[in-house]
């Protein structure tokens, strides 16, 4: 099973995170975990909802996971940008060649690293910047980084991260039961 980081920052858009979050679960291949970066699990939604994360950062080891998922929101994206753990865990995964993914403004942290430098992004209107390939799509997958413009695209971009992950079995089985079993 493939585990994910969702990392969280007061200000994140609860359903980009939770419903990622839900959707990757559901799966029965990813095991996703919800990751303050704050100063307590508790981190306040871009509409003032108090979520308990799983973890705290430091109480995690980034190198037990496979790839991490940044949600939008402008104030949980400015503060994540700000924070240098976020960013260095970025360039490591990054240098290491697993995968992060990015909706809403989020993608915006990805092009100031020149990582959707050359590639197809989509993001929340007026966050694209960088040598990228900006779609007014609701989500783009573009070799190992699938990105999504906002918060009504995050079903479609939790499966996309689903089927570049694991593969399209796993998605099926979100709509027709348990893997394995033959669709009626």
């Amino acid at each position: 099973m493939k585990k994910a980081l969702i990392l969280l920052a007061d200000g994140f858009e609860e359903t980009e995170a939770l419903t990622t979050h839900d959707i990757l679960i559901r799966s029965h291949a990813i095991k996703p975990t919800l990751v303050s970066m704050m100063d307590s699990l508790m981190v306040t939604t871009s509409m003032g909802l108090k979520v308990i994360a799983d973890h705290m950062f430091a109480e995690i080891d980034p190198n037990d996971y496979d790839f991490v998922i940044l949600p939008g929101g402008k104030v949980g994206v400015d503060n994540l940008s700000a924070d240098p753990r976020v960013i260095a865990l970025l360039k490591k995964y990054h240098n290491e060649g697993k995968h992060h993914h990015a909706i809403c403004a989020a993608p915006s942290i990805l092009c100031k690293l020149g990582y959707l430098d050359d590639k197809s992004f989509t993001c929340f209107p007026g966050f694209q910047s960088g040598k990228g390939t900006y779609l007014d799509k609701g989500v783009v997958v573009d070799g190992d980084q699938v990105t999504g413009r906002s918060m009504g695209y995050t079903i479609e971009f939790a499966e996309a991260i689903v089927r570049l992950e694991v593969g399209q079995e796993a998605v099926d089985s979100l709509y027709y039961g348990t893997r394995g079993k033959e669709k009626e």
